[in-house]
């Protein structure tokens, strides 16, 4: 009897514990960025259910990318060369939304009177961080320029030093995105170069462990509903979002809209046409941008874009409609 009660008992606390288990949110790594702020939003407004998903809050994508593959991170919000670089690394990625086009939201800024376009970089001192996407935005900026990146003097900069790299003259130009790039006009920088002149080719992404959307694939599809879900109040109520959003990011309501003018929040409508099939625009952004890494060194070997996009969160979503 006694052993029957003390077997009864460890069965509920495997029980309580594996419920436990169940009920751990979904860990998602963010930065400072305008487009993945919908999330945030989302959170505020009560959309997303803070017991089933938590926001993780990081200044710079570099050391968010390094906890996600790590697997402290369950998801994160990133750009698509960061999906191929994980890819690489011999994880298996899954990009389950995409959240956005930029078309001027990333840049490169200089001090004016020194540098007037992109062809006076030659021999200047360039602040960019160790990303691929911002080498990415200064390649394809050189290219149109016909210049190299031997061209210019590099200086590897965390994207939240950048500010103070070219107020303390450190630096002649910066490569940098929203919110920073505001940061930086206000210190007098000059836009030389932006995304809209490479429209298409900077893509931000929802990224999540293989393993984690086939084990929580509720808790995921939550998630991007709540994205989802943000961006359509965003898009119902502009003066109230922004007002909203903008003090997390630490702007003023007029700077965002500015900012978020620049960017294409993409609805779940685009989203099924851009993970779906061998004929995606996704993935030809996904080859372009592989090519560009592959010659510059920063992949080995070609990876197999069309194998991370993965549709059926969204079709789930829209099936429920």
């Amino acid at each position: 009897m006694i052993l029957a009660r003390m077997f009864s008992l460890l069965l509920l606390l495997v029980v309580s514990a594996c419920i436990h288990r169940e009920k751990e949110p979904l860990r998602v790594g963010t930065l400072l960025w305008p487009g993945s702020e919908p999330i945030f939003l989302a959170r505020d407004l009560g959309y997303v259910d803070d017991s089933s998903i938590r926001l993780v809050e990081y200044t710079t994508l570099g050391r968010a990318t390094r906890e996600f593959r790590n697997g402290m991170l369950d998801a994160v919000f990133a750009t698509l060369d960061i999906a191929l670089q994980l890819q690489h690394q011999g994880l298996e990625p899954r990009v389950v939304l995409v959240i956005d086009h930029s078309l001027g939201a990333d840049a490169i800024v200089a001090r004016p009177g020194v540098v007037r376009g992109v062809e006076d970089l030659r021999g200047k001192r360039v602040a960019v961080e160790d990303l691929v996407v911002s080498m990415y935005v200064l390649g394809r900026a050189l290219e149109q320029a016909g210049l190299k990146p031997s061209d210019i003097q590099l200086v590897r900069t965390p994207v939240d030093q950048q500010v103070r790299a070219y107020t303390s003259g450190d630096v002649d130009a910066v490569v940098t995105y929203e919110p920073f790039l505001q940061r930086l006009r206000d210190a007098g920088a000059q836009e030389i170069f932006d995304s809209s002149q490479i429209p298409g080719e900077i893509v931000d992404v929802l990224v999540v462990h293989e393993a984690v959307l086939e084990k929580n694939p509720a808790q995921v599809e939550h998630l991007v509903q709540g994205w989802l879900q943000g961006r359509r109040y965003l898009e119902e109520h502009p003066a109230e979002a922004v007002a909203h959003m903008s003090p997390r990011l630490g702007t003023s309501p007029s700077e965002l809209t500015s900012m978020l003018k620049k960017l294409r929040l993409l609805t779940l409508e685009e989203n099924l046409v851009l993970l779906r099939g061998p004929s995606s625009p996704l993935l030809a952004s996904a080859q372009q941008l592989q090519r560009f890494m592959l010659k510059e060194g920063l992949l080995q070997k070609p990876m197999q874009p069309e194998q991370m996009l993965d549709a059926r969160i969204i079709e789930a979503l829209q099936e429920g409609r």
